[in-house]
């Protein structure tokens, strides 16, 4: 049954007036040195009771005394979750795909050469509609910038260290498909692998990175966010066997 608090600060008030009112008729005794056991007993725990106040636990003489911190600490916690769901549905909001739209799984490799075939064709198709010929234009030389590609990097390697983790553990679901990132970091952090901390910094990284990956611009500041504290969560990642 929880007190209320009003109720609380008068048994402490009544008790603390009881035992103040019993030591001071047995101040005589205590004074020459004729103290009972009751006496010291009663003297500590008025003395504990004085400290209530000022800490969350009070111990003398082997009497302790405890404020309701559990209530606190369910308080804060309730508050982190609240926190850590708020964050997550920033997160998911910016990378959810539209429910219309569905990313094919890879071709198996025995339909590659069939695949290449219609690809090209549609390639060939494309120019025709232009005007032009294949051969009058030429592919162009496939590059990426340096920063670029070391996002590219610090991606590739977050998901690769997420699932490795995940595999080594049995904990994959069988899908197709392979999961998202997101879904990953956030079963590791379910299953205690992972500190809460480590998956909120997951999230933010890869989110950092991933605008490099569909061809969005990117900032300096970015860059370098990545360089500081990518490698670092990578090595974190990868110690966890």
């Amino acid at each position: 049954m929880k007190l209320p608090n009003w109720f609380k600060i008068l048994w402490w008030l009544l008790l603390t007036a009881v035992i103040t009112w019993f030591l001071y008729n047995r101040y005589p005794d205590l004074v020459s040195g004729r103290a009972a056991s009751a006496d010291i007993v009663a003297f500590v725990i008025w003395v504990a009771l004085l400290l209530a106040p000022l800490f969350n636990e009070v111990t003398l003489l082997g009497v302790t005394l405890k404020q309701e911190a559990e209530e606190l600490k369910k308080f804060v916690a309730t508050q982190v979750a609240y926190i850590r769901t708020e964050v997550r549905n920033a997160v998911d909001i910016r990378t959810t795909f539209s429910p219309h739209i569905t990313i094919p799984a890879p071709a198996a490799d025995s339909q590659l050469p069939e695949l290449e075939a219609r690809i090209k064709a549609a390639v060939s198709g494309a120019l025709a509609s232009h005007g032009l010929k294949p051969q009058e234009t030429p592919p162009p030389k496939l590059s990426v910038d340096e920063d670029i590609s070391f996002l590219f990097a610090t991606r590739y390697n977050i998901e690769k260290e997420l699932r490795r983790i995940i595999q080594s553990r049995e904990l994959s679901p069988q899908s197709r498909r392979p999961l998202p990132v997101f879904q990953l970091s956030r079963m590791l952090a379910e299953t205690g692998l992972i500190e809460p901390r480590l998956e909120h910094a997951i999230r933010e990284v890869y989110a950092v990175c991933s605008p490099a990956i569909h061809g969005e611009p990117v900032t300096e500041a970015q860059v370098a966010f990545a360089k500081d504290v990518g490698p670092e969560l990578v090595a974190a990642l990868s110690s966890i066997s």
